[in-house]
């Protein structure tokens, strides 16, 4: 919003104000004047008598001479009458009430009826008001005592301006703020004189001075010694008033204070330069016009303008080298100084001459800036009046143009320097990449999007060619982020990338984060493959580079791997030259190459060790299966040939109690055998379940019944109230606790006690617990329990598949099973989902038990396994 013109009418006026405080004189006639629309500095050192001239505008002190005309009437020591006027004051200590928050705070002694009786009303007027101030505090009902200092400080400014003030005046208003409170305060503060508000500020920085203010009103000793324009005046002359010396404005002066210059150019951002270079030749030269031109091939491309009317920098922004381009262009390319004392009647100004005219120019000279190798640019001055410049004037720009030289030498010397930096960091950061420990597919992603940034390329992607007639893979790629806003479709397309959100930095990519690789990537990386395939140029390493579409390029390094050719391509969407970044993309695919033939060789390698410690596992589990068969196969075999032996007579109890004995190892082989079956199945995924809605205490209770007699008096069975059948098979659940039933006994001195539980473990499963107090199990045994290569506790152990035959099952079922170590013996939990979403259980009946039966209403705990708990099978 542009700031409205300066109308000549004074909003404010002092004449001759005189204050005193005892004998000490702090204002000594002081006089001036603040127009509507204008923004008027007060400078001067501590004790100048800044402070108590605000005081005495403000009706806060009683002058003891003069007069104060605010819009033309006469005020006095009233600060209501002054406010009525339209005059708001910020002063240094902000004047907030900690105790209050923020709504309460601005709209302090403007609530007016309305606002009070609704509190939501109250802050939906001080939100809108913060927000027409573009002030970002957006809960109103926040103590003042949490703000920032620079919230404080703009929340004070909203509060002076909350009844569009005509003048606002400002007590020191960031004197003990930070740089970035600093600066959004000046925002502020910009802002409100754009939009025509009068400012009248008292501060310290002359820096600041000059960035807000139009005027500088310098005091010293209670008197004013200075009234200027900031645009026609240097810093070092306000500091020069304030500390009282005499200021030599002559082009001579400017001349000798040019060499000061220096060390704000080192220690300025080099985009400063240029800008910080015209400003002060303004300044030196009385602020004419001015314009800096950089050369770009044949173009002279303007850098910085100072003072250009809208028309002529429109048509001065780009100028043809050479006489086509006026005064600038002729300057370069003669690398001599031209002078034009009238524009009117120059040939030089012919392409140009009606907007120069029309912005009021009538004379002007062109100074070449030169560096190392010839014309880098022309500083050209434009005059509103007809005449040659002094000899002084031309010394003083020739200098100028020194230094902006120098400063356009040191910004393509440090942007030479930024690109090999950028070039080894990237590097550095592929190789550093590659070589972790993370994952390949996660580590190539981050190298390529370090080698995304470090080419500043649109898009970077890693493709291999097929086998046969197979077609290629993108391995990964990577775009450059859609800009803030962007709402269009998205490219379908393999999932195949990932796009960290910092290009500067780019962080671990996370394969659940990978967005979708956009169909155009993969386009792109297959056309470059096939091109390099077609051309018998891939494996070579080397990179080449070639123009796409409407001002695109594209470069491709290809190579070979075990798996085919592969390509690295990266491509600019818009870019005026070719990359030129050969070494990096030749460097960045060399470390890929590198990097996946350690892949290649650590996954053979892996296979490798696979396979032996599956061969190693199975010829163990063999070995012992083979012992674990012919135990009961030679009992078999003794007895029956025991009882065929012709020449002995067996009586009849011996008969029976060998035939009892095979028998037994009969039934014992067949156990084997089904274990081995289960198992078996477990493993190859082909364990078929039928399933139906299982009471878990009935399931329990036929646990119990298949123990051997006597087991059942050492087992207790808790079940809870209300318990919910589960979709399963009744069967496989009465193995899984026959086995662990049949551990916990088995294995542990007689005597032992089992207590099983079973009760709700969440909302949609059931938790069975079967724990005993025997004599638990040994650490070394403990991490080996579920693993089919893991033997039992017990001489009488088999072949070590019950507890891995347990877990298949009830993995099967969806559900899941843990080992707890306890102070006195073990613990097992089985988790059990009520309605397993699984493959092999299938989807549950809609005819559900929900019905429990009376004797589940007690959840009673019994002895003996008889368990009443629980709830029965419709």
């Amino acid at each position: 919003m542009a700031r409205p013109p300066l109308t000549g009418e004074a909003l404010l006026t002092v004449r001759g104000v005189v204050a005193n405080f005892g004998p000490v004189k702090a204002l000594d006639g002081v006089s001036l004047e603040v127009r509507a629309g204008e923004s008027v500095a007060l400078a001067g050192e501590n004790g100048a008598g800044k402070s108590t001239l605000i005081r005495c505008i403000a009706g806060d002190w009683t002058p003891s001479g003069g007069q104060i005309l605010i819009a033309g009437r006469r005020v006095g020591a009233d600060p209501a009458v002054v406010g009525r006027l339209g005059v708001a004051v910020v002063w240094q200590d902000l004047s907030l009430c900690d105790n209050l928050d923020i709504a309460s705070n601005l709209l302090l002694g403007g609530e007016g009826g309305r606002l009070l009786v609704s509190e939501t009303r109250f802050h939906t007027r001080a939100a809108r008001l913060l927000q027409e101030l573009g002030i970002d505090l957006p809960d109103t009902t926040r103590n003042v005592r949490m703000l920032s200092g620079g919230q404080r400080q703009l929340l004070a400014v909203a509060r002076a301006m909350r009844d569009r003030p005509r003048l606002l005046i400002l007590d020191e208003p960031t004197a003990s703020l930070g740089g970035e409170a600093s600066a959004q305060v000046e925002a502020l503060i910009a802002e409100l004189h754009r939009q025509g508000t009068s400012i009248l500020m008292a501060c310290h920085d002359i820096d600041q001075m000059f960035r807000l203010c139009d005027r500088i009103v310098v005091l010293r000793r209670g008197g004013l010694v200075a009234d200027v324009q900031a645009a026609g005046t240097h810093p070092d002359d306000i500091v020069t008033l304030i500390s009282g010396q005499q200021v030599d404005s002559s082009p001579r002066r400017q001349l000798s204070r040019l060499h000061g210059l220096t060390d704000r150019l080192a220690s300025a951002d080099p985009s400063s330069s240029l800008p910080l270079i015209l400003s002060a030749l303004s300044a030196a030269l009385g602020s004419p016009p001015l314009s800096i031109h950089l050369l770009e091939g044949a173009t002279l491309r303007a850098a910085a303008f100072q003072g250009f009317s809208r028309g002529l920098q429109n048509a001065w922004e780009e100028l043809p080298y050479g006489p086509a381009g006026g005064p600038v262009g002729l300057a370069a390319q003669s690398r001599e100084t031209l002078v034009d004392p009238d524009v009117r009647t120059s040939a030089r100004w012919a392409p140009c001459r009606q907007a120069a005219l029309e912005g009021g120019v009538a004379s002007s000279w062109a100074v070449p800036v030169l560096g190392p190798k010839g014309v880098i640019g022309v500083i050209t001055i434009l005059r509103p009046g007809v005449g040659y410049p002094d000899e002084d004037e031309l010394e003083l720009v020739t200098l100028y143009a020194g230094y902006a030289g120098a400063a356009v030498e040191r910004d393509q010397l440090l942007g030479q320097v930024t690109a090999r930096n950028r070039v080894l960091e990237t590097i550095r950061e592929v190789l550093e990449t590659l070589a972790g420990p993370v994952p390949f597919s996660r580590g190539l992603v981050v190298a390529l999007e370090a080698l995304r940034y470090g080419l500043a390329a649109d898009e970077v992607a890693l493709i291999t060619d097929g086998p046969g007639e197979a077609p290629p893979t993108v391995r990964a790629g990577i775009s450059r982020p859609e800009p803030a806003g962007h709402s269009g479709p998205p490219d379908p397309g393999p999932s195949r990338r990932s796009d960290p959100a910092g290009p500067a930095d780019p962080p671990m990519a996370r394969e659940a984060d990978a967005p979708r690789l956009s169909g155009r990537l993969q386009r792109i990386a297959e056309e470059e493959l096939a091109r390099a395939l077609l051309s018998g140029a891939a494996g070579d390493g080397r990179a080449r580079e070639h123009a796409v579409g409407d001002g695109g390029w594209r470069m491709t390094v290809t190579f070979a791997t075990r798996e085919g050719a592969t390509a690295l391509v990266a491509g600019w969407n818009k870019r005026s030259s070719p990359p030129g970044d050969r070494a990096l993309m030749e460097d960045a695919a060399n470390s890929l190459r590198l990097a996946l033939e350690r892949e290649e060789s650590q996954r053979a390698q892996q296979e490798a060790a696979a396979l032996r410690r599956s061969q190693e596992l199975q010829r163990g589990f063999l070995s012992r299966l083979s012992h674990e068969l012919r135990t009961p196969l030679t009992a078999i075999r003794g007895y029956a040939s025991s009882l065929m032996q012709s020449d002995v007579t067996w009586d009849g109890e011996s008969e029976k109690r060998f035939l009892s004995r095979m028998a037994a190892e009969s039934a014992r082989l067949g156990r084997l055998v089904e274990d081995l079956l289960d198992f078996s199945a477990i493993e190859s995924g082909v364990l078929r379940l039928q399933p139906d809605w299982c009471d878990l205490a009935l399931v329990l209770d036929a646990a119990v019944a298949v123990l051997p007699p006597g087991a059942a008096t050492r087992i207790q069975i808790t079940t809870a109230t209300g318990l919910p059948a589960v979709w399963a098979d009744h069967d496989r659940l009465e193995q899984v606790f026959v086995n662990l039933l049949d551990n916990a006994l088995r294995h542990n001195p007689p005597g032992t006690q089992v207590r099983v539980s079973a009760r709700p473990g969440g909302p949609s499963e059931v938790l069975v617990e079967v724990t005993d107090d025997g004599t638990g199990i040994p650490d070394d045994l403990a991490g080996s329990l579920f693993d089919q290569t893991g033997r039992q506790r017990g001489p009488t152990s088999g072949a070590g598949l019950g507890l891995s035959i347990t877990k298949g099952i009830v993995e099967a079922h969806g559900g899941g099973i843990e080992f707890d170590h306890l102070k006195r013996g073990s613990r097992f939990r089985v988790h059990l989902p009520i309605e397993a979403d699984s493959p092999q259980v299938g989807a549950p009946s809609t005819l559900r038990p929900d019905t429990p039966t009376p004797g589940s209403a007690t959840g009673t705990t019994t002895t003996g396994a008889t368990n009443t708990g629980g709830q029965s099978v419709a």
